[in-house]
């Protein structure tokens, strides 16, 4: 048999493997939103990548619901995270407009303490 036909009918080997433990949910936060995946964490604690798998309606509604407090919790913790963010900025932003306005803030400062002098020297002159 010629070699070309040797390669055509020789077929890959196949590697496969079984598991068992549990589907998961990876739930990551980026700048596009949240990320969700699903793996299977093994008994072993390996954690490979994989199709969630429900196998019965039951199951499946828990895992559901554990998604949704999973995501939601993500959604809470970037949404405290973006306050702060915003927080900081407006504090920034008012150390920097305060930092600019200082000579105003001497120039009122100044007036400020030369009105009580006139006011005192009239009440002197009044008495």
């Amino acid at each position: 048999m010629p070699k070309a036909d040797q390669n055509q009918t020789e077929q890959p080997s196949v590697n496969t493997e079984s598991f068992t433990g549990r589907s998961v949910f990876l739930v990551e936060t980026s700048t596009a939103g949240i990320i969700v995946q699903t793996a299977l964490m093994t008994n072993d604690g390996q954690l490979l990548r994989a199709p969630a798998v429900f196998p019965d309606i039951e199951y499946a509604f828990t895992q559901i619901d554990e998604l949704k407090r999973l995501v939601s919790r993500h959604f809470s913790e970037a949404a405290r995270v973006g306050a702060q963010v915003v927080v900081a900025q407006q504090a920034n932003h008012l150390q920097t407009s305060s930092t600019d306005a200082k000579p105003a803030d001497e120039a009122t400062a100044q007036d400020t303490s030369a009105a009580p002098k006139a006011t005192l020297r009239a009440k002197k002159s009044k008495e």
